[in-house]
């Protein structure tokens, strides 16, 4: 096809996509009769635009409704990760966590609606959940992915917002041999935050692929190291924003109206230390003959992150002194934004968080293709373990010296936190007692394993179908967590002054106008001044904190494959099947009364599962795709966690209630329509649009019931003696209490449009060769509206979490005579995510729109002795976007943080 056919073909669909295919192949006939003298000599289309057209090409033959991206070259996508990568998909967006792009969200749903495959089978997390982290998966070591936006009966493992499957690269396929080379320097923008930091390191990575004996056997191995300098700025507020109690109540902040909103605390903070990932992949391949393949893949990341949080934090609520409040400043929904505080005790502390991750995903793999039958097998098993070491420790003046603070919270822009005295002398800072006490230890443990066997057997057929397929799949995975802590306690409960050894440079605050903060190794510190740590598992309020939930998941699908000519200028094209899934999930945990009681809950159910997509071929390149499905997505892990935390009030109210789990959720279920029209230019352009909806069926929420607690209260009673009428005696034991935890409710909808286009500039102006551009916008809206707790306060109506109402991206390139350049941009609106708390556990918070920019350019050599030798530049967070989430409206800032630019100056080399 001719350049000329092409802008014809381009400027005709984007003026009147209604013109009938009739009249539309009319006129590209005649084009090609009158352009037949201008064909241009067919040339090989390598790096940015070699990707895109090998992304457009499978998700034009997709028989799903799919989205793609495939790599430039062997280890060339260009993300330090595979999330960044994934948010450039219409209607894939993404939250950063401590800087990081990790979390994926699908079409509005949050993390935990995704299905996520590694070559086809389900993966683990470290988490408490089932939300995959991809910043964990190297870029590197990806070498396609594919979003599946419609589910097939043939798709085990599937999300109810997508399915997301990573691809590591088949040797055999690949078809020949490299070599690749790979180093980059790193800088973070932020600077040098004091305390030992650094703001460089570097990535680099070695990816090899070969084939032999005859292309019988192909290897790929591949390598990558990630070493990134955390360089985190950040001012916090306390949860929960309130209104100012009236007086003489204890949160009555003096000096401020009692209609104002207020917050109890703020506090400056340096976040520094070394992210660093390893990651490993290996795929052995054996095809000694067209009707035989066996394959063995593995993949191996292991990410050890040293997090030191460095702050100065006052207590503005009245604790331990009365504060008073003067030159307020008011912003908007009547908050106060602004004051000098008089009366404060702040603290300097030194927070050392240490996480190492290990994730294992390995599967054997054989195809046997004799005649008309394909026979398969396939084998998986994954683990993943997460060990964190948290550590906080604290000092502060000592005999009562207090200090005053001056602060102003602006919507959007950066914030300042001032004091008069200053914190960096450890004859004055002394470590151990505060008001806070001396510290804190938590040691969460994770391990979730997971192994699979899947049967698949197909028969090739003639007709409107061109195949039918079934199979059996078993899937049995195991999560479980432990989390031991214990208080830190100073020898001799002293006010101890560090000595100069365990000192560092002091952290410097003064992106906040905040004076600098004592700074000490805190390893160090513990092992010379504190009491040796004593974790425990078994105390009240740590017993839920221990639990396991396993499941076992049996299915069986049939599927048939439709491949047939409706007319001379119309193809059907698509599958039609079913799966049918039996579940079988419980957990087992503690609950605490007198001592720890071992507790045991869980269920069965079944799940029918239908699917259906069409895909209508229409000349001129356009489809129209249509799918029908029931979708489902199992309930969060620590969800099924079966603990629940016993309380008895013992006094005033002396109701009993309790939080816990639900082993016998059932999942969200949902019935979905899509529809998409694509117009594709060969496999170099594609237009499209799509919408979809789901009707859910059943959703999960948080809610407070009715619970007899008769067998708790009468073993704890005795233990609660209750002051009524001055007189302690044994609590009156209330049967009837509040019990709040997840259950399904029915009902809501979720439903959307996207639009997206990738398209050369050549297409449109022979100037404009090498350029191009592609983007995408998608509108989000629900009717769900769930109670929940968001930023520490109860809310009855909030929407889904993960929602974005618009998300967008766009990509413009040049690549041309080995010089290439990209500028690519995110968007998300507005959201509700999850946050880890001040005690590490998740919680929901609502975090303001984003917009985040990426810039990379380079250059490759394409002959003589320097050929495959190449040089590149990267910016990441190009204008330095801060994250801010808030409670409830956008004036209440919760927390205000920024990340830095991140430079990459590096050599790529390609034997």
């Amino acid at each position: 096809m001719t350049r000329l056919k092409l802008r014809i073909s381009i400027f005709g669909s984007l003026l009147g996509m209604a013109l009938t295919p009739t009249l539309h192949a009319q006129t590209v006939a005649n084009n090609n009769a009158a352009a037949s003298s201008n064909e241009l000599e067919e040339v090989t289309v390598t790096g940015i635009r070699a990707s895109i057209e090998s992304a457009i090409s499978v998700k034009r033959e997709s028989g799903d409704i799919v989205e793609a991206i495939s790599a430039e070259d062997i280890g060339k996508l260009p993300d330090p990760s595979i999330a960044e990568s994934l948010t450039r998909l219409p209607g894939v967006t993404a939250q950063r966590s401590d800087g990081r792009t990790s979390d994926i969200s699908i079409r509005g749903f949050g993390p935990d609606f995704n299905g996520t495959l590694m070559n086809g089978r389900e993966q683990v997390s470290t988490g408490n959940n089932r939300a995959i982290q991809f910043d964990q998966y190297p870029a590197e070591l990806i070498h396609a992915v594919e979003v599946y936006k419609t589910p097939d009966a043939s798709l085990i493992g599937q999300g109810l917002a997508g399915t997301i499957d990573l691809q590591t690269t088949r040797p055999l396929e690949y078809g020949k041999r490299a070599l690749v080379l790979d180093v980059r320097g790193i800088k973070n923008g932020n600077g040098d935050l004091g305390a030992g930091s650094t703001d460089k390191q570097y990535r680099a990575s070695l990816s090899y692929v070969d084939q032999f004996f005859d292309n019988t056997v192909g290897l790929t191995l591949g390598f990558a190291r990630l070493d990134t300098p955390t360089d985190t700025k950040e001012v916090g507020l306390y949860d929960p924003w309130h209104t100012n109690d009236p007086p003489p109540n204890f949160n009555y902040h003096a000096g401020v109206p009692t209609n104002v909103w207020v917050t109890d605390g703020i506090k400056s903070l340096a976040s520094t230390g070394l992210d660093k990932r390893d990651g490993a992949v290996a795929t052995l391949e054996w095809k000694p003959n067209t009707a035989f393949t066996s394959t063995v893949d593995a993949y191996y990341t292991n990410r050890t992150w040293a997090d030191d949080r460095r702050s100065i934090e006052a207590n503005l609520g009245n604790y331990p002194n009365t504060t008073n409040y003067s030159n307020l400043v008011t912003g908007g929904d009547n908050t106060l934004i602004g004051a000098t505080v008089a009366n404060l005790v702040p603290l300097a502390r030194n927070f050392l968080y240490t996480t190492k991750d290990r994730i294992f995903a390995s599967g054997w793999n054989n195809k046997w293709t004799p005649g008309d039958w394909t026979l398969a097998a396939d084998i998986g098993y994954s683990r993943a373990t997460r060990d964190e070491h948290d550590y906080e420790t604290q000092g502060t003046y000592q005999g009562g010296v207090t200090d005053t603070g001056t602060f102003f919270i602006p919507e959007s822009s950066a914030p300042s936190f001032k004091l008069n005295n200053g914190y960096t002398d450890p004859s004055k800072v002394l470590v151990g007692p505060t008001i806070y006490g001396a510290g804190y230890s938590r040691f969460p443990h994770v391990v979730d394993e997971l192994k699979s066997v899947r049967l698949d057997a197909a028969h090739a057929l003639s007709g409107w179908f061109s195949a039918v397929q079934g199979g059996l799949n078993f899937d049995d995975r195991t999560k479980n967590k432990t989390q031991p802590e214990a208080n830190l306690n100073a020898n001799a409960n002293c006010p101890c002054q560090i000595a100069s050894q365990y000192l560092l440079a002091p952290t410097n605050l003064g992106f906040s106008g905040t004076p600098s903060a004592l700074a000490w190794n805190v390893p160090g510190v513990l092992a010379n001044y504190f009491q040796p740590i004593q974790p425990s598992t078994t105390l009240n309020y740590l017993v839920g904190k221990t639990w396991e939930v396993t499941e076992k998941l049996s299915t069986a699908y049939i599927m048939a494959k439709l491949d047939h000519e409706l007319s001379a200028d119309v193809n059907l094209r698509g599958n039609v099947g079913v799966q049918a899934v039996h579940t079988q999930q419980s957990s087992d945990s503690h609950a605490f009364i007198t001592a720890a009681v071992p507790i045991h809950d869980g269920t069965n159910y079944n799940d029918v599962l239908p699917s259906l997509n069409l895909v209508f071929g229409f000349p001129s390149g356009q489809k129209l795709r249509v799918g029908l499905a029931r979708e489902l997505v199992r309930a969060r892990m620590d969800q099924l966690d079966v603990s629940y935390d016993y309380s008895y009030s013992t006094g005033g109210n002396f109701t009993p209630s309790a939080t816990g789990g639900n082993a016998r959720l059932a999942p969200w279920r949902a019935d979905a329509f899509d529809v998409s029209y694509e117009k594709y230019f060969e496999n170099r352009a594609i237009i499209s649009v799509a919408g979809f909806y789901k009707k859910l069926k059943s959703y999960i929420y948080d809610i407070q019931n009715p619970f007899d607690f008769t067998a708790q209260n009468a073993a704890a009673s005795p233990l609660n003696p209750c002051l009524i009428g001055g007189v302690s005696q044994p609590c009156p034991e209330v049967a009837i209490g509040k019990m709040t935890a997840p259950q399904n409710g029915a009902g809501g909808r979720v439903d959307g449009v996207e639009l997206a286009f990738s398209v050369p500039g050549e297409l449109f102006w022979d100037a404009l060769q090498g350029f191009g551009a592609s983007g995408s916008v998608s509108q989000t809206a629900s009717s769900i509206a769930i109670p929940g707790q968001v930023a520490g306060t109860a809310a009855q109506n909030i929407t889904l979490p993960g929602l974005s109402k618009t998300v967008w991206q766009a990509t413009v390139y040049y690549e041309r005579a080995g010089f290439s350049a990209r500028l690519a941009t995110t968007y998300r609106s507005n959201y509700i995510g999850e946050i880890t708390d001040f005690a590490g556990d998740r919680a929901l918070e609502y975090i303001r729109h984003e917009q985040i920019s990426a810039f990379q350019t380079g250059y490759d050599f394409q002959q003589g002795p320097m050929r495959g030798f190449g040089v590149v530049f990267q910016i990441d967070n190009l204008t330095n976007t801060p994250f801010i989430d808030y409670a409830g409206v956008t004036s209440r800032v919760r927390d205000y943080e920024t990340y830095g630019r991140v430079f990459f100056l590096g050599a790529r080399y390609k034997l």
